[in-house]
């Protein structure tokens, strides 16, 4: 008597499932179709996860297409509540407020933003303006507000800008554009989540920038004539999008995991694990930049 065969058992694909999920999520924020302060939402429906890998393990013997069925129905219908709990807050009353900060004797600043589930925006003051900063701040409600701390001492200005009640799934909508001058040198650190961010640093004088962003969409523009600039970004499920002017000079290193890369290696040709302009030994404005995105795309340009 023939012996039987063991039951061949196949796994759901479980976790190419999710990065399918979360790359149309994607898409949509990237073209614009659903906002990026979705995530901060769509975070809430964490435990899904386990729900999902524990149906994978109990009906792993029935139909595999089955149970993929089941899972991209359930991730739709989380998709599809947070699109429903996001869309009141929209429609909802709007409450802006402005703060702003005298340069007066500040010869240098340290900048520390922390910012989620939101829109910011970050750019430069007039050069006639006579202040170190303005800030405008759009809420959907009264809940959250701009936090401001800043101290002055021996020409050194100190500046940590968050949000007030902060919640990472609040979703209530947060609109900052905050502007710097351009007359001192600024250390810039940035943590953002769930959010769309575009800061044009190319007016002003950053020598040190630290950005670390998750579930968010990034533009950053980097400084035209600041001499040598630091920078470190790390991100994890976030679309990164870097403008480096011309006549700047760039040596980049970017580690990815299952994330996309698009180097312009016209501009910066690979050398090893660099991506370096030819010139960038002699340039008088040249920039260091160390990038680390898991999951995500990075566009260096």
């Amino acid at each position: 008597m023939a012996e039987k065969k063991p039951q061949r058992v196949v796994g759901v694909p479980i976790w190419g499932i999710l990065l399918l999920f979360l790359g149309v999520v994607f898409l949509l924020q990237t073209l614009g179709v659903l906002p990026w302060g979705l995530w901060g939402t769509l975070w809430r429906f964490w435990p899904v996860l386990i729900i999902i890998i524990g149906l994978g393990i109990l009906l792993r013997r029935y139909n595999v297409w089955l149970v993929s069925l089941l899972t991209f129905a359930i991730l739709g219908a989380c998709l599809g509540i947070t699109i429903w709990q996001y869309g009141p807050s929209l429609s909802s009353g709007m409450v802006t407020s402005s703060y702003s900060e005298p340069l007066d004797d500040i010869e240098r600043a340290e900048i520390e933003i922390d910012f989620s589930a939101g829109s910011i925006t970050i750019g430069s003051l007039p050069l006639t303006s006579p202040n170190f900063v303005e800030a405008d701040s759009e809420v959907r409600n009264n809940h959250k507000t701009m936090n401001v701390d800043f101290y002055q001492q021996d020409g050194e200005g100190k500046l940590y800008l968050s949000i007030a009640n902060q919640r990472f799934w609040g979703g209530d909508g947060i609109k900052w554009e905050v502007r710097f001058t351009r007359s001192i040198p600024l250390a810039v650190n940035i943590k953002s989540a769930a959010s769309n961010m575009v800061l044009d640093l190319s007016e002003l004088k950053v020598t040190e920038l630290r950005l670390d962003v998750d579930a968010s969409n990034c533009e950053v523009t980097m400084p035209s004539s600041v001499g040598t600039s630091n920078i470190e970004i790390e991100a994890d499920v976030a679309n990164i999008e870097i403008t480096i002017p011309d006549g700047v000079a760039a040596k980049i290193k970017v580690d990815t995991t299952l994330g996309i890369l698009d180097v312009d290696k016209s501009r910066f040709p690979q050398q090893g694990n660099y991506y370096m302009s030819r010139d960038f030994e002699n340039a008088e404005n040249r920039i260091e930049m160390d990038i680390d995105c898991d999951v995500g795309r990075v566009q260096v340009r």
